[in-house]
């Protein structure tokens, strides 16, 4: 992205960077498991994203913040300055960028938050310290039944026979971008609350930055 070049030399673009390698870890983890017969998301759905917002790390905030300079300065500008209106038709504690009306629902998914990359095609670890996977609550049961599974949950042996492969942890993926923001002790925030703080800090970074060229204006 091109803020991130912008603010080449800063703790902010370490972190962003650290958060690109993160998102793209994540992307190559669930790839061989979705590409094993997994069950894939139903275009257009966005049940998991009604009646939802993420609580999000900095280092979260900090990318979604840097990808609406990058791609809607205008819109990064509203949110900023408190004058960003949401989507209509949302249900009550929906996500700010979360569009009824929108084919795929989702209005920043380049930028998207960890949860909203991880939902769906993550398991978590079982007492016994091994990985296991439970499919989306929101997932019709008869598509399900096409790719061989049910609502329940599933251990790591089970998911190697039927599948060959198994989805990543969330914790496991979680602590890589904790480990971006030592200081922050793991504290998250609501969306709507961190990323409006976190668009100014960027903001008047590129100001000063003498790398910042059009972005600063």
């Amino acid at each position: 992205m091109s803020v991130l070049k912008a603010l080449e030399g800063t703790q902010e673009a370490e972190i962003l960077a650290g958060m690109e390698a993160a998102y793209r870890r994540i992307e190559e983890k669930q790839r061989a498991w979705k590409e094993s017969g997994a069950p894939l998301c139903i275009d257009g759905c966005g049940a998991c994203c009604e009646g939802f917002e993420p609580d999000v790390l900095p280092g979260e905030a900090l990318y979604l913040a840097a990808w609406l300079i990058d791609n809607e300065p205008e819109r990064a500008r509203q949110i900023a300055d408190g004058s960003y209106e949401a989507p209509a038709g949302r249900t009550e504690g929906t996500c700010i960028f979360f569009d009824p009306a929108h084919p795929w629902h989702c209005t920043t998914y380049g930028g998207r938050c960890l949860i909203c990359r991880l939902f769906g095609y993550s398991g978590d670890y079982g007492r016994d310290g091994r990985k296991r996977f439970r499919p989306c609550r929101f997932y019709p049961a008869a598509k399900l039944q096409a790719y061989g599974m049910e609502h329940r949950q599933y251990s790591e042996d089970e998911l190697q026979q039927s599948h060959g492969a198994v989805p990543p942890a969330m914790a496991d993926c979680v602590q890589q971008v904790l480990s971006l923001t030592p200081g922050s002790s793991g504290e998250t925030a609501a969306l709507h609350e961190a990323l409006p703080g976190a668009i100014r800090r960027l903001q008047w970074i590129l100001r000063w930055t003498d790398n910042a060229g059009p972005q600063s204006a």
